[in-house]
């Protein structure tokens, strides 16, 4: 796909792709397109912007700060995925950093014409209100998962979520890239050492092997053991 007329539409993402070609056209010209670089930032939490944003191309990081600057969580976003509707809703500042992952060709919409798309289509505003549904849940989960799993079983529940998304059928999984140890620690709420201690004790069992930024799970039966049955849930979306 190139960053051509043909390639700004909203067809790729979820929510517009079942509404008439002409009804996308039409939405789509509402828009703003524009490329971001790596590491370009897209907006920062606190601003008081409130522009909806829909990814055609790349990946966008969605990233949370405490007051010292440390970051405290994040999330990536890819293809077909909206961010920036909180503020849109609420109109309260951005409660989290966007930054583009890789070369990102994005789509942003104003709040106004957002709220229109929403109340004209139901399809959107469905889409809409999944999405958060999504949200709530997966943070309600990440709130008892704190609360209840120690910082090994939540590293290794972090693994699993990655493996099972790239689950073989010899029941192993390539993570390729896999996420730095600071970020596996930023999203389970621990310190870097920690995981890379955890890491090692995990490959020094034969779970997983660590080769530069890929990690092969050799068993996800095994590494979904140690958990002792907490019921694994998955990463936010949006």
């Amino acid at each position: 796909m190139q960053a051509d007329d043909d390639a700004k539409t909203l067809r790729w993402v979820e929510g517009f792709k079942e509404l008439p070609a002409e009804v996308i056209r039409s939405i789509s010209s509402k828009c703003r397109w524009r490329w971001y670089k790596p590491g370009q930032y897209i907006f920062s939490q606190n601003d008081e912007s409130r522009d909806v944003f829909f990814i055609v191309q790349g990946t966008v990081r969605i990233a949370s700060y405490s007051s010292l600057g440390k970051q405290v969580g994040f999330r990536d976003l890819t293809v077909g995925q909206c961010f920036g509707d909180l503020a849109a809703i609420d109109g309260l500042p951005r409660s989290a950093t966007a930054t583009a992952v890789s070369d990102a060709y994005l789509a942003s919409m104003s709040v106004e014409a957002y709220w229109q798309s929403l109340m004209s289509h139901p399809q959107l505003a469905g889409a809409c209100l999944k999405r958060l549904a999504n949200l709530v849940r997966a943070l309600s989960d990440r709130v008892i998962e704190y609360s209840l799993v120690p910082v090994p079983g939540r590293i290794a529940l972090e693994l699993l979520r990655l493996a099972q998304r790239r689950l073989q059928e010899d029941n192993s999984a390539m993570i390729d890239p896999a996420p730095t140890h600071a970020e596996i620690a930023s999203r389970v709420a621990t310190h870097r050492e920690a995981v890379t201690k955890e890491l090692r004790r995990l490959a020094s069992s034969g779970v997983i092997v660590q080769k530069g930024r890929k990690i092969f799970v050799t068993d996800v039966n095994a590494l979904r053991s140690i958990l002792g049955g907490y019921e694994e849930t998955d990463s936010p979306h949006a």
